[in-house]
């Protein structure tokens, strides 16, 4: 039986999906996803594998999240100030 994190890892490696969808697929938490994908992240390097990360994006006014380094999503948009984002998404290429 695979662990977690390698669980994780063969999903992503399969489509890309968000912290929810693998929390689903996973039977964990997603704030425990979210701690399992920086490790991943980190243990992908000694496998010539990355992390991929699609980032979130405000669905009222359009802005991207493309500097932000935490792989949780935001709690509203810098710029309009909505709370209505997409969630980041993870892939393994």
């Amino acid at each position: 039986m695979p662990t977690v994190r390698q669980m994780i890892i063969d999903l992503l490696s399969l489509h890309a999906m968000d912290a929810r969808e693998l929390s689903r697929e996973a039977g964990i938490r997603e704030k425990e996803v979210v701690d399992h994908l920086a490790h991943i992240a980190r243990s992908l390097a000694s496998k010539n594998k990355r992390l991929i990360i699609q980032p979130s994006r405000c669905l009222r006014c359009g802005y991207i999240f493309a500097d932000r380094r935490r792989l949780t999503r935001p709690g509203r948009c810098p710029h309009c100030k909505s709370s209505h984002l997409q969630n980041p998404v993870f892939s393994i290429i």
